[in-house]
């Protein structure tokens, strides 16, 4: 089986000369639920955003799907960007629409153009963003305003938006770092169900190891904006965490 993404020395030096990825390479099976781990500032979300092109890498290749994203004119990276979903920290949810309609939005960038700017949806695609509400429970609060919802409501919400463009692959950037622990552990288990039951490979930054001992199926430990760790999430013994955390840290148990 061919890797599904495949990161090969990639570097990102920002215009400060922070060098925030150093020639970091990774590979992704399809099906996989990776963490990627490490302190504030270790490259986490700068690796995210590479990896979509939403930052451009200074150097460095990532393939997805065979494809080398980093040479792809924009037209082309905008229909290879369908297939990769975003969920952010901040959920990016317009507040003032219901919550059906952010969901329905996600699909926008497979719809005509004509039919994206009036907003139109066929039942069919109504169909499709209920079906993704009740994966995440949250069918019931479809007339409602997103705003109107806690939190860890409104990140389902975005999990339901990012399925309905049918990605082959979710990005999360930090999805639990604003919410609460029993919140956390809600949205952590409706992105294992999209993993386990709809088969979507997901890289997740994390920062909690007990979630990526519970939830995921292997990480990837950044620092200084290298990898320093790649292995199962149970091969992260206190020798391991110390050295990707620092000799004064501890972990914090998410209940």
């Amino acid at each position: 089986m061919d890797p599904i993404l495949e990161v090969s020395h990639l570097h990102k030096i920002y215009d400060s000369g922070v060098h925030a990825l150093s020639d970091v390479s990774l590979k992704v099976m399809p099906g996989e639920f990776l963490a990627i781990i490490g302190l504030s500032g270790s490259g986490k979300s700068t690796l995210l955003r590479c990896i979509n092109r939403l930052i451009e890498p200074s150097n460095g290749s990532v393939k997805f799907e065979g494809v080398e994203m980093t040479k792809l004119p924009q037209t082309e990276l905008r229909q290879m960007r369908r297939k990769i979903g975003m969920i952010f920290q901040q959920f990016n949810l317009i507040k003032r629409h219901t919550v059906l309609k952010n969901v329905l939005s996600g699909g926008l960038g497979t719809k005509p153009t004509l039919s994206s700017v009036a907003g139109l949806y066929s039942s069919e695609e109504r169909d499709k963003a209920y079906a993704y509400l009740d994966m995440v429970g949250l069918a019931e609060k479809a007339l409602k305003r997103a705003d109107e919802l806690s939190g860890g409501q409104q990140q389902r919400v975005a999990i339901a938006r990012a399925l309905m463009q049918d990605p082959d692959m979710l990005l999360a950037d930090e999805p639990v770092a604003s919410l609460d622990p029993s919140t956390s552990h809600s949205v952590m288990k409706y992105l294992e169900e999209v993993n386990k039951k709809l088969g979507k490979t997901i890289l997740c930054n994390l920062h909690f190891l007990s979630l990526v001992l519970q939830y995921t199926t292997r990480v990837v430990a950044l620092k200084g904006g290298s990898i320093v760790f790649e292995g199962r999430p149970e091969e992260i013994n206190e020798e391991w965490f110390k050295r990707i955390y620092g000799e004064e840290a501890a972990a914090v148990e998410i209940h």
